[in-house]
C-alpha cells in the first residue's frame, strides 16, 4: 500500500492580502490542506489569546474546506518570549485541530550574509534555545502536539545540525521539518545529499525550490529550479513519510512577489500543486 501525503499551501504567499482571501485562493487552486501563522496585511493573522478566536479561525477553515497541517509559531516560541505565550499558542493549536507547530532555530548572522555571529554568541543562543524548547516539548506532549524546527541557518542550518540540535533537546515532541530551498540558499549545500541525515525524524517538508548560487534570491516553482525533488521524495518514501508537503514560497527572482496581482499568485500556487503531485506520485506516494 502506498503511503499518503498531504499536499498543503502556506498563506505566506498572500501576506499582503487578508487571511480569508488567501484561504479562498488556496482552496480554489485545489488544495485541501493549509499552513498559516505568519502576518497578513502587516498585522498578526489571529490573536491566539482572544476569547472566541479559535472558533473564528476554525469557522474560516471550514468555510473553504481546508484542514490546517501546521501553525507557524517562531514568534511565540523564541527564547526571549514569555513562556505563557508558548502555552497560549499550544492551546490555540489544539483547539483548531493543528498537530504541528512549525518553527525555525537560532540564526548565525547579525546581518546575512556578511556579518556572522561569533561562536561564543552562538553557543549562548543555542543553549537558551534548547532549554526553552525542552520545556515547550513537555507541554506539547501533554496536548498531543509536536513542534518542528526547519532549516534557517544557526542550529538548524543543515540536516546534520538539526539532528544534533534535536539530540541536545532530547524530547520526542520536538522534531524535524526540512526546507531544501533554505539549505541551498543559506548554506550552498545540495539538499538531496544533505537530507538523509534527518529524513527519519522529519514530520513535514516545506517544498521550496531554489535556483542559482548561494545567497541568490531566486525561488522558482517547485520542480523548476535546482533542488532535486525526485531524490528528496525518494528519500521520504524510504522512511515511509506520511506528513504534509507544504508550498511556501514561489516568487522566482522577485518578479512574482506578494505585491503581484492575486490572479498571478493563484496561477502559481495551482502550477506548484500540479508539479508536486506529479513528483510525489512518481516517487510512489498517494497525494
Amino acid at each position: 500500500m502506498k503511503p499518503s501525503v498531504k499536499l498543503a499551501c502556506m498563506t505566506l504567499i498572500y501576506t499582503k492580502h487578508p487571511l480569508e482571501l488567501s484561504l479562498a485562493s488556496i482552496a480554489k487552486a485545489g488544495y485541501k490542506y493549509v499552513s498559516f501563522g505568519l502576518p497578513h496585511e502587516g498585522k498578526p493573522a489571529f490573536d491566539d489569546q482572544a476569547e472566541g478566536e479559535a472558533e473564528r479561525i476554525s469557522a474560516l477553515l471550514d468555510k473553504y474546506g481546508l484542514k490546517p497541517v501546521s501553525l507557524v509559531s517562531t514568534d511565540v516560541l523564541d527564547p526571549g518570549q514569555p513562556f505563557e505565550r508558548a502555552i497560549a499558542r499550544l492551546d490555540f493549536a489544539k483547539a483548531i485541530g493543528v498537530e504541528e507547530l512549525l518553527s525555525t532555530g537560532t540564526t548565525s548572522y547579525r546581518r546575512f550574509p556578511g556579518e556572522p555571529l561569533t561562536e561564543e554568541e552562538m553557543r549562548g543562543r543555542d543553549q537558551a534555545f534548547a532549554d526553552k524548547y525542552r520545556q515547550v516539548g513537555e507541554e506539547a506532549g501533554k496536548r498531543g502536539l509536536v513542534v518542528s524546527i526547519k532549516p534557517h541557518t544557526g542550529n538548524t542550518a543543515t540536516a546534520e545540525v538539526i539532528a544534533k540540535t534535536l539530540k541536545t533537546i532530547d524530547s520526542p515532541y520536538i522534531v524535524g521539518s526540512y526546507d531544501p530551498g533554505n539549505v541551498r540558499f543559506y548554506e550552498g549545500v545540495d539538499p538531496a545529499v544533505d537530507f538523509p541525515a534527518i529524513a527519519a525524524q522529519t514530520v513535514s517538508l516545506v517544498a521550496k525550490d531554489h535556483q542559482g548560487a548561494r545567497t541568490e534570491a531566486n525561488f522558482p516553482l517547485p520542480g523548476q529550479g535546482d533542488v532535486d525533488f525526485a531524490a528528496i521524495f525518494a528519500t521520504l518514501r524510504e522512511v515511509n513519510f506520511t506528513g504534509p508537503v507544504i508550498v511556501e514560497r514561489l516568487d522566482g527572482d522577485g518578479k512574482y512577489n506578494a505585491n503581484s496581482p492575486i490572479e498571478v499568485l493563484d496561477e502559481r500556487i495551482a502550477a506548484a500543486r500540479v508539479n508536486l503531485e506529479r513528483l510525489l506520485v512518481q516517487a510512489g506516494f498517494d497525494v
